[in-house]
């Protein structure tokens, strides 16, 4: 199977008052979850079938995102395995009502698992790998994907 490259999947989320807490800042899970729905489009582009999220290795908290911030989500996968991929998500978060810069928020990493149609793993390509900046990230990959691995053997 040829190597394949990763795509850089980005979307964009406002943070409305229903997004917050009593401090107007934006929920944690809601974060997740906008994260979470970009790395799985990262891991469908990439894979070509539907894929599952296996676990979120870590989510970084960084800069709190208040009520009427935009987030600028950044997708890819850094890692794969045989139908395993490790998507990194990178939130940047902009105060457009104080023209404020974008600033990063948020980082986190999400194992997936891409599937057949019976919900078997499905055997992906290779990742394509060119750069300085993709061997890094490769490299901080296979880290993230051995502390699971770690983790999950010490739980069954």
């Amino acid at each position: 199977m040829q190597p394949k490259k990763a795509e850089v999947i980005s979307t964009i989320e406002i943070v409305f008052p229903e997004d917050s807490n009593h401090f107007h800042s934006l929920f944690g899970g809601r974060m997740l979850a906008w994260m979470d729905k970009a790395s799985y489009y990262a891991a469908f582009r990439f894979a070509g079938t539907p894929a599952v999220t296996a676990s979120v290795e870590s989510l970084d908290f960084t800069h709190s995102p208040k009520v009427g911030d935009v987030l600028d989500i950044t997708a890819r996968v850094i890692h794969t395995g045989r139908s395993s991929m490790v998507i990194r998500v990178d939130v940047y978060c902009q105060d457009v009502a104080h023209k404020k810069e974008k600033v990063l928020s948020n980082t986190g990493y999400f194992n997936f698992v891409a599937l057949t149609e019976e919900g078997k793993p499905f055997e992906i390509p290779p990742l394509l790998i060119e750069t300085d900046e993709e061997r890094r990230l490769f490299k901080i990959g296979a880290m993230v994907k051995q502390q699971a691995n770690e983790r999950r053997a010490k739980h069954s």
